[in-house]
């Protein structure tokens, strides 16, 4: 019984880690910030806003260099200006305007484009 315990215990912290492993690789760093902008963080560390250096890929959109960004607390994206068009959830977004998603990643809201 106690060897059973002992595999529980150790497949549950294997998992944990796994788990925050898997996190941190998605999770943006200020390395995608450009130097010297105003990089802000959250409590836990984690990026929740700065100005793009380079186009940043993230929620199958393009984001815009030089473009304000903002994540979540848990890493994922809250808003950004798009790089280039795109549909979301049968929306179509305009290219240079705020994109913007809930923390579950749905479309909150964007500029759409003329028809």
């Amino acid at each position: 019984m106690k060897i059973i315990d002992n595999l529980f215990s150790l497949s549950l912290a294997l998992a944990l880690i796994l788990l925050l492993v898997i996190f941190n690789v998605y999770a943006a760093d200020q390395s995608i910030c450009n130097p010297g902008a105003n990089v802000v963080l959250h409590n836990n560390g984690l990026l929740k806003s700065c100005q793009l250096k380079d186009d940043y890929d993230a929620n199958n959109i393009r984001c815009k260099n030089g473009g304000s960004v903002s994540f979540y607390s848990n890493g994922k994206l809250e808003s950004c200006i798009l790089s280039a068009e795109a549909t979301i959830a049968e929306s179509k977004c305009r290219a240079d305007g705020l994109i913007s998603f809930y923390i579950d990643g749905k479309l909150k809201s964007c500029l759409k484009q003329d028809n």
